[in-house]
């Protein structure tokens, strides 16, 4: 059984309905547990994994945080689905499982995604609860190398933390020039213009604020260049009011939350992802098997989906300058994204497929119930 504590649809929601999706159903029996927020916000991962054939069950949440309520609710889940292995997925997940495993006993994985200082002190205790719960369970997994290294710091055996990678199913659109320009008029972007996608929630994390700042240089060097910004999230007023402040509004547009992201992909020029702390952003994934030439900092896991700098550009955590000048230097050499683009996709087509990340899980598996 999974436990997912989702606030939206996102690149761990997307990771975990993957899995499931894919999993060998003649092994392992499945079920999938997220918690009901107070304004309903699960709805748009509840949807999804509806869509990917997955039936959804919920436990009680809201801003009491009440553990014992949800716990005792994912017991009778646990018993009805006569569950072996409880796991895991975000911090109020981990803190429920914890108490769940102490009233039903189950084994316990939890999977860990980013350990970063946000520099927001609710974010970052929740963060510190996390480090320590996470010492109560059987089995812990990092979402990227750099989280697994993070997690030794804090004192787990080099040998104890596996990672779990997302791995990426490529859906390859088939556009031709004709309807790619056609699509790119409907956004009002004419075929001569150099268009820049950033996809990501709107947090502060994601720093779409540097991004409309870089934007700006970008756009004093090369007048011919859009920006199209696709995501949600709590700083969608503010992004709004600065680019009008910033005078941008008639060269970027926020195009809100995609279901159609491969077809999007593929109308961009290049992708631009500046976040200040990342695991592995799947919005990243879906650039490099569009065969996008990718621009994003240096966090996290990115350098490991973008192969160190071979499928993409790297550069270093908020350093606006650098950014602005690496995209322009993108701009002005065609032929450089040509091979970027190549490299992309072959990445992501042989070293971080769908079926190597699920073997690692169902591996993870059975090495937990000793067959």
């Amino acid at each position: 059984m999974h436990l997912i504590h989702s606030m939206a649809y996102g690149g761990i929601e997307t990771a975990v309905i993957n899995w499931l999706r894919k999993i060998d159903r003649t092994r392992f029996d499945v079920s999938l547990v997220c918690f009901a927020n107070p304004r309903e916000t699960e709805a748009p991962f509840v949807e999804a994994a509806t869509r990917a054939g997955l039936e959804v069950s919920k436990i009680p949440w809201g801003r009491r945080k009440p553990l014992i309520k949800s716990a005792r609710r994912l017991v009778q889940h646990m018993r009805a689905h006569n569950v072996d292995i409880l796991h895991l997925h975000n911090v109020y997940a981990d803190c429920v499982g914890a108490v769940a495993a102490r009233l039903f006993k189950v084994r316990t994985v939890a999977t860990v995604y980013v350990l970063a200082d946000y520099g927001d002190w609710k974010r970052d205790l929740i963060q510190t609860i996390e480090s320590k719960v996470i010492h109560l369970f059987d089995r812990v997994t990092a979402h990227c190398e750099d989280t697994r290294n993070k997690m030794i710091e804090l004192g787990f055996s080099l040998n104890k933390v596996d990672t779990l990678i997302c791995g990426f199913e490529t859906h390859p659109v088939i556009m031709s020039k004709e309807e790619r320009s056609r699509r790119r008029r409907e956004l009002g972007i004419a075929d001569d213009e150099i268009l820049l996608g950033n996809v990501a929630r709107l947090y502060p994390e994601k720093a779409q604020d540097a991004l409309l700042r870089c934007f700006k240089n970008i756009l004093a060097e090369h007048p011919n260049v859009r920006l199209l910004i696709a995501g949600v999230g709590p700083l969608d007023a503010s992004l709004k009011t600065l680019c009008s402040e910033m005078g941008l509004d008639d060269k970027v547009k926020f195009v809100g939350f995609l279901s159609d992201l491969p077809i999007f992909m593929c109308l961009l020029d290049i992708q631009v992802h500046p976040s200040h702390i990342e695991g592995v952003p799947l919005a990243l994934c879906e650039g490099l098997a569009a065969g996008l030439p990718i621009v994003a900092s240096a966090v996290g896991g990115v350098p490991e989906i973008l192969n160190h700098g071979q499928a993409g550009v790297l550069v270093p955590a908020e350093d606006e300058a650098a950014f602005s000048r690496t995209v322009i230097d993108l701009i002005k050499h065609p032929e450089v994204r040509t091979r970027i683009s190549a490299s992309a996709k072959r990445f992501i087509e042989n070293d971080y497929s769908l079926e190597a990340a699920v073997a690692r899980v169902e591996r993870t598996y059975c090495e937990m119930m000793g067959v």
